[in-house]
């Protein structure tokens, strides 16, 4: 077992400790190989407990809490460890007492961490593109600013690694979804349409754009532009284990935040 593999955002600021784990350095086998963080999916239960504990032992972090997450916009406010791994159902974890990592597990869908300095509170978003289209960012924001005076000018922000526009083919429904909350889709949010009305989208490009639209800073604001599809060495990808024929049976990542103790 290698050490786990973590990918950093400079945009997030000081004070807190936070990672975008990858597939790498745990102890799962199969299509969950190997360090996958999710146990929803049929992979054997202690092993993702040891690749949890894992992480949170390198990250120096009291504990990871989860949300059962669902594609809906719930946030969940999580200032004291759950009795369980979870702390309810929901998309979206906020806090602001240190020690406790919140996760937004994904497979494809787009991670997103928020971090206030000046309030000293985080969140961790899963934002597919149900939530998306619900505006998980916004809900999350606005829990922020209700529960610990977050103002959404201070708040800096990550997204992680997600599935690329070039490999994410959607239906017209789901275009059309994002066209009444968009307008007409530009070369940024969607590729051109095929025969059928369908056609890649980018669905982290439209949760960069509602991070702006709620009033986060375009300078606080990092992207991490690796495709989980097309790296399969590195990200577990709900499409590429659909192409591969073995739907439903993959791992998944997890943008991680805590507060420093």
């Amino acid at each position: 077992m290698s050490r786990p593999e973590f990918l950093f955002a400079d945009s997030l600021g000081e004070g807190i400790v936070h990672a975008f784990t990858t597939r790498t350095g745990g102890v799962s086998t199969g299509p969950y190989e190997s360090l996958n963080l999710t146990w929803s999916r049929g992979d054997n239960k202690d092993h993702v407990a040891q690749n949890r504990a894992l992480v949170a032992r390198t990250l120096g972090v009291v504990r990871l809490v989860f949300a059962n997450q669902v594609h809906g916009d719930t946030v969940l406010k999580a200032d004291a460890l759950p009795e369980g791994w979870s702390a309810g159902e929901g998309d979206a974890l906020i806090t602001n007492q240190p020690g406790i990592a919140l996760c937004a597990q994904v497979a494809d869908c787009v991670p997103v961490l928020l971090h206030d300095p000046q309030g000293h509170a985080i969140a961790a978003i899963h934002s597919g593109w149900r939530s998306t289209v619900k505006n998980i960012v916004a809900r999350a924001i606005d829990a922020l600013a209700a529960h610990y005076g977050t103002k959404p000018e201070n708040l800096r922000a990550a997204i992680g690694p997600a599935i690329s526009m070039k490999n994410y083919r959607v239906g017209p429904e789901v275009l059309e979804q994002f066209e009444a909350l968009f307008g007409p889709l530009d070369n940024a949010l969607a590729g051109p349409k095929d025969a059928q009305g369908g056609a890649g989208l980018d669905v982290a490009e439209a949760v960069h754009r509602q991070l702006v639209a709620a009033g986060v800073p375009q300078t606080q604001i990092s992207r991490i532009r690796t495709c989980t599809f097309a790296d399969a060495d590195r990200f577990f990808s709900s499409r590429r284990a659909a192409r591969d024929g073995h739907a439903g049976q993959f791992g998944g990542q997890c943008g991680i935040i805590a507060l420093k103790g």
